[in-house]
């Protein structure tokens, strides 16, 4: 079982931020501005790595080995950390 418990809030958070670059890849192409912006690119590669990481957060929930669900957890913190970093450029 996962001792560090940090599984849950990266999953809620990268959820959370997923959905959010979704509204704003929408807006963006429902106001017909992408092609004058890059916005969209950075969007799009956010809605990756954020699902990325809600995928590998769910694995290390739903793993019942300990060593197996820490490195799930490791590479979801990791590629949660590296989308908020993007995101933030």
């Amino acid at each position: 079982m996962n001792n560090s418990g940090k599984s849950p809030h990266i999953l809620n958070a990268s959820s959370s931020l997923l959905g959010f670059s979704f509204v704003v890849l929408t807006g963006i192409n429902s106001i017909g501005v992408a092609d004058k912006t890059n916005i969209d690119e950075i969007a799009g590669i956010a809605i990756a790595i954020f699902t990325f990481s809600c995928i590998f957060s769910f694995l290390s929930i739903r793993e019942d080995r300990e060593r197996k669900s820490k490195f799930y957890e490791s590479v979801a913190d990791y590629i949660f950390l590296g989308g908020c970093r993007h995101s933030s450029n």
